[in-house]
């Protein structure tokens, strides 16, 4: 039986490995060889979702949080109303008329809202 030469594939193999290698060390903060971040002297903690501008706002089914912090919903309609503007978002499990209650008071107070899809038809709603 003659000897098949595997050459080609055993390089493949060989430079895939390696390549796969090289993309997943330059990447993240662990071993990797670039710096963190775009290079523009952004810090390694900026959210880059969020412009000054606004406060983050998340609605889970037990609290809310403003900018990560947890809070009751005064103190996020005068967090975000000092704001301006903020982007809301909520977890699957949330209540419904939680939500639509935050929505309205945010809106009550004059504050501009930033919605995902999945909630720009609940802030549309006049009544639940």
């Amino acid at each position: 039986m003659a000897d098949r030469d595997r050459t080609g594939q055993t390089i493949a193999l060989v430079g895939g490995a390696a390549l796969t290698a090289w993309w997943l060390l330059s990447r993240g903060n662990g071993w990797g060889f670039r710096s963190p971040g775009d290079g523009k002297g952004q810090g390694q903690n900026a959210d880059p979702t969020r412009s000054p501008g606004q406060c983050k706002v998340w609605i889970y089914p037990e609290r809310l949080t403003v900018d990560g912090v947890a809070a009751d919903l005064p103190t996020v309609v005068e967090a975000c109303r000092a704001v301006g503007t903020a982007q809301v978002g909520a977890t699957g499990d949330a209540i419904t008329g939680v939500i639509h209650g935050v929505l309205r008071a945010l809106q009550a107070a004059g504050i501009k809202l930033l919605l995902p899809p999945s909630l720009e038809w609940l802030a549309r709603l006049e009544r639940l």
